[in-house]
């Protein structure tokens, strides 16, 4: 395989992992944290140990500000927008709740849209009456520019979607969609549990965004977060919390932030076509996004073999990845897929072991 850009950075990445006994190809799931997250986590937790939650949150304040303020450097806004969450369903929840919308709103979103969101859309819309409107896209599940226009011009009160799904390796062109909402006055919500840390959010210009930790950040589990206009996001503030994780994720959000999103999110993409292009065909596997998609997730797809077995298979063979049943994105997959997803620490020598393993 041809050299990728971001070696350097690889390689600092993947000999900081905290564990390095199994292939990792599963940062969509959780990705591998460094040794230095998890120091600060099991740190904090042992100071709590020592003086109590409560006296160790307060020492730490000054580092959960600072968590605030990275993640809002992730999507062009301030830390006061910055809202701390158990996870990002909590996040999303929460958020969908407080937004402001009318009696009989119309609310637009994707197939592809998160299980665990989609639900809650679907609640919603129960309790107040509120009609879901599908956004048209194109057969790789990315959104057809037109058709949302169409779709803003027949009234809608407020478009909602990720910018990459979790069981779609398709980055939306979320940029543009917001441009398109904003000139006809509809605001946007971005699910970025599977874009912050993967793809530039920076410049997107959305009205909130719900997040988590566990993914292409690199922090702990039971951390996530949200951002929306400081009005809205002082109303959220509050509630019990795995402070640990938070102290964590800050140690991941500052590695981010000394690599730069965009080498990161440049190799990523590298390692997304070349993976692609590498695994299409194995052993009847056939990679269901574009080649060139920007993107570290990489779906498979096998008319016979069960991805949920071969997931489990892989594990046992040292391999971590990730099956998508059917079930869990009803409304966007045809047939369950197999998972591969690639963060800055991979390297070539993860997908030739991969490779290997599908061939037998």
């Amino acid at each position: 395989m041809t050299a990728l850009p971001g070696e350097e950075l690889g390689a600092a990445w993947r000999a900081a992992l905290a564990d390095h006994r199994v292939v990792p190809l599963d940062a969509a799931g959780c990705a591998c944290p460094s040794q230095a997250v998890l120091d600060a986590t099991v740190a904090h937790l042992r100071r709590e140990a020592q003086v109590g939650g409560y006296a160790a949150e307060a020492e730490v304040a000054p580092v959960l500000e600072r968590v605030r303020a990275r993640l809002g450097e992730l999507v062009g806004l301030d830390a006061a927008a910055v809202v701390l969450a158990p996870n990002a369903t909590v996040a999303f929840t929460t958020l969908l709740a407080a937004w402001p919308l009318p009696g009989s709103a119309r609310v637009a979103t994707l197939a592809s849209e998160y299980e665990s969101n989609r639900l809650a859309l679907h609640a919603l819309a129960e309790r107040h009456q509120i009609e879901l409107v599908a956004l048209p896209t194109d057969d790789a599940g990315r959104l057809c520019l037109d058709g949302v226009e169409d779709c803003l011009r027949r009234g809608v009160d407020l478009v909602t979607f990720p910018v990459v799904a979790s069981q779609r390796g398709v980055v939306q062109p979320a940029a543009d969609a917001v441009a398109l909402a904003h000139r006809h006055g509809v605001r946007i919500l971005l699910d970025v549990a599977q874009a912050a840390g993967h793809v530039p959010l920076a410049y997107m210009g959305a009205d909130g965004y719900v997040g988590t930790a566990r993914k292409w950040l690199r922090g702990p589990r039971g951390s996530g977060w949200l951002a929306a206009a400081p009005a809205v996001a002082a109303e959220l503030t509050g509630g019990e919390a795995a402070v640990a994780a938070r102290v964590g994720l800050a140690v991941a959000l500052d590695e981010l932030a000394a690599a730069g999103v965009d080498a990161v999110s440049g190799r990523i993409a590298a390692l997304g076509a070349t993976a692609r292009a590498a695994l299409d065909g194995v052993g009847g596997w056939r990679a269901q996004e574009p080649i060139d998609e920007p993107s570290g997730i990489v779906t498979l797809a096998h008319p016979t073999l069960d991805p949920v077995r071969t997931a489990a298979a892989l594990l046992e063979a040292g391999i971590a990845t990730t099956a998508i049943p059917r079930s869990r994105a009803p409304a966007d997959l045809v047939d369950s897929v197999l998972r591969v997803s690639l963060h800055a620490y991979c390297e070539p020598a993860d997908l030739e072991r991969l490779e290997f393993s599908l061939r037998r």
